[in-house]
């Protein structure tokens, strides 16, 4: 069934006053300041406060979001999303996987349609049973199968609902379809004398007869939209470069030079988002194959983690997405990485666990004093901390390896620590390490938890008892070994 209306119609705006002096900025960085006359939906007709002179221009016209600007204020404008429907998912044992809806089912098959395509897919190989989701209608209904799912579940007696039935159709391509109910849209608003939809109808009915009058021209432009909004951007890319070639003497440039003004914007926006989505995941599979080897030293993994792994990642995501921005590389793709912290990262937790002491005291307990609500602010900068730990990292590894020499019965070697530890140990410590440590992600919070064994102490202590008394000794806690907490990172 196709759900409810998801077309998001922007109520007329306040038209700027007649007569009232507009500030109108051209593609070409000239300003015109003046009364817009008349307007239509291919342009308006501006005279100039200064000199009084009259311009008729366009829409194509006019400087990036101008446009935009102007059509909203006069009513020209509709924001619509695509129409989403319900539809099935089936994943494939050769992990594959198939959407569309589900015509019929037996012991033995479903028979699965997507547009005008039926599939028969035999139940033996399947990898789980069929999945309800929710997806774009265009992607599995052609534009006739939507209008008859669709037409009994609008009002036939209400103007709106005509209007937005209008809109989705014409979002869908079923330019003849949407015509007839603005047309059928604009009778009854005449009816009941609701002139503010009448004009809205007026303008829309023009766009769309202009759209049938020039249907492949039409046709090739929402192509390159539907690719755009699938993010294929490469694809659209190419379309758009081809357009002047094709169509010599455009009649839709304005609708041309709207989707070349949004290209570069949506292109950036979904290419971080697809890195928001992914990179994570991309680490994880990298992290669980690392965290399989026991025979790690850790004074070779570190560094691998800061260098390596991050390259590595990059590697693969930019083989991903070259269908959405072919000139991306290992440089230009942090740029984008980067832009996820302004849309609102996915957060992330990881623990050191039991494997703090690895980092070495210092680096373990950073932060701990600033979460106990004291005072660490020693004067040195973000940057100046930083280079600092990196010049350490190296000697806290010596630092580690030479306890475990000195006093075999207190300490141990990370190296021995990684070995007795389990997977999941392993594992959480090195995505805690790359997540802080790496550059790649923005730590939120670090946090502490006293360690188990010794009650953040540090220490044991034990009795011992003699015929000349007793006496308490203590000994360095071989599960914290002296650092006393265990540490963890949120990160985004």
């Amino acid at each position: 069934m196709i759900l409810p209306l998801l077309l998001t119609t922007l109520l007329l705006p306040a038209m700027p006053q007649d007569g009232g002096d507009q500030v109108v900025r051209l593609r070409d960085g000239r300003m015109l300041v003046g009364a817009i006359l008349e307007h239509n939906l291919d342009g308006f007709i501006l005279t100039t406060a200064r000199d009084g002179g009259r311009y008729t221009l366009a829409w194509s016209d006019l400087f990036p979001g101008e446009a935009d600007r102007l059509r909203d204020a006069f009513g020209y404008r509709n924001q619509a999303e695509v129409p989403m429907t319900t539809a099935h998912r089936i994943l494939l044992s050769n992990g594959r996987e198939l959407i569309g809806r589900i015509m019929r089912q037996d012991n033995r098959n479903i028979q699965l349609r997507s547009g005008e395509t039926t599939t028969l897919v035999p139940l033996q190989q399947m990898a789980a049973p069929p999945e309800p989701v929710v997806v774009e209608a265009a992607s599995i209904l052609t534009p006739e199968q939507f209008y008859g799912e669709r037409l009994p579940q609008v009002d036939a007696t209400d103007a709106m609902a005509q209007f937005d039935f209008a809109q989705e159709l014409e979002v869908m391509f079923a330019l003849e379809q949407a015509l007839a109910h603005y047309q059928l849209c604009g009778a009854l608003a005449d009816a009941e004398g609701d002139d503010a939809l009448s004009k809205r109808v007026a303008g829309a009915v023009t766009k769309v007869e202009k759209l049938v009058a020039n249907r492949a021209e039409a046709e090739y432009l929402e192509s390159i939209r539907h690719r755009m909004h699938r993010e294929r951007f490469t694809e659209a890319e190419e379309m758009l470069a081809a357009y002047d070639g094709m169509f010599p003497s455009a009649a839709l440039r304005g609708e041309y030079l709207d989707i070349v003004d949004r290209f570069g914007g949506r292109r950036d926006a979904a290419v971080t988002r697809y890195l928001e989505r992914h990179w994570f995941n991309r680490a994880l599979k990298v992290l669980k194959r690392k965290a399989l080897d026991k025979d790690l030293r850790m004074d070779e993994v570190t560094p691998w983690l800061e260098g390596e792994l991050p390259v590595m990642i990059r590697q693969q995501l930019l083989t991903e997405i070259t269908s959405m921005d072919k000139d991306l590389n290992l440089d230009t793709i942090d740029e984008r990485w980067l832009a996820r912290l302004e849309i609102g990262a996915t957060v992330h937790t990881a623990g050191f666990g039991n494997g703090s002491w690895v980092l070495g005291e210092e680096r373990a307990k950073a932060g701990l004093r600033d979460a106990e609500g004291e005072d660490e602010n020693d004067g040195k900068s973000e940057e100046q901390r930083k280079m600092e730990e990196r010049m350490k990292r190296y000697m806290d590894n010596l630092e580690a390896g030479r306890r475990a020499k000195a006093n075999q019965d207190e300490d141990i070697s990370p190296e021995d620590w990684w070995r007795r530890s389990s997977v999941t140990q392993r594992f959480q410590w090195l995505l805690a390490y790359y997540a802080e440590f790496s550059g790649d992600y923005e730590i939120v919070n670090v946090r502490f938890a006293l360690c188990a064994s010794c009650a953040g102490q540090g220490f044991l202590e034990t009795i011992e008892a003699s015929s000349g008394g007793s006496s308490k000794k203590r000994k360095k806690c071989p599960t914290c070994h002296g650092v006393q907490v265990r540490r963890s990172v949120s990160f985004k």
